[in-house]
């Protein structure tokens, strides 16, 4: 039983890898599911990613909804490279692409700096993307690590921050791999992420695709 979990887990993921490509913007898809997006084509200290996602898995527990994208190089873009160092315009570009699945705080976090948008308010199908300069600002105070190990920490960091300015401080659990309960409960929570976005991104990718083929 243990075996078919991990085939079917390991199957979804193979099946979303292609669909999270197909409009150049892997963050744009990755985040439709998942609340954090990183280098995953590269060695990522396990350590550091994992305190990260307990992180922000904790401030939404808490009350604070927040995903974030840390952006170690233009390959982690996509087709989007032009938006490379800039991760304020990035922060808009993304956050109106995951405006139909998520409406809340964003965060990218680069060696550029600091991308932040506190939420998206849609009308009439039209997306509105909420900046707030105060808080990128404040931002603008936590250091900026050299490396994915640097990013990663200071992510969590800047999560912190904002989580505390808001009135929901976070407690330092050291050490923390944010992994509880069984082997097995893990397995079924990657199964069913999994299949989550398969449904999801496959939907969007079919409504875009016949959005453009009614206006060509």
């Amino acid at each position: 039983m243990r075996r078919a979990f991990l085939l079917l887990a390991l199957l979804g993921a193979l099946l979303v890898a292609p669909l999270a490509r197909a409009d150049g913007d892997p963050a744009s898809d990755y985040l439709i599911t998942y609340q954090v997006f990183y280098p995953y084509y590269s060695n990522t200290p396990k350590k550091q990613l994992s305190m990260l996602q307990a992180t922000v898995a904790d401030a939404n527990k808490r009350g604070f909804p927040i995903r974030v994208a840390v952006i170690t190089s233009p390959y982690d873009l996509g087709s989007l490279s032009a938006l490379w160092g800039k991760p304020q315009p990035y922060a808009r570009f993304l956050a109106t692409e995951l405006s139909f699945a998520y409406k809340d705080r964003l965060l990218i976090v680069s060696p550029a700096g600091f991308g932040y948008v506190a939420g998206v308010q849609v009308t009439d199908g039209q997306p509105k993307v909420l900046t707030s300069p105060a808080t990128l600002a404040k931002l603008r105070s936590v250091p900026i690590g050299k490396g994915t190990t640097g990013l990663l920490v200071s992510a969590d960091n800047a999560v912190r921050k904002l989580a505390a300015g808001a009135g929901h401080p976070l407690p330092v659990e050291k050490g923390s791999s944010g992994s509880g309960g069984s082997s097995m409960d893990t397995v079924l929570i990657a199964v069913i992420g999994a299949v989550a976005a398969l449904v999801i991104v496959g939907f969007e990718v079919w409504r875009r695709r016949r959005r453009l083929a009614g206006s060509a």
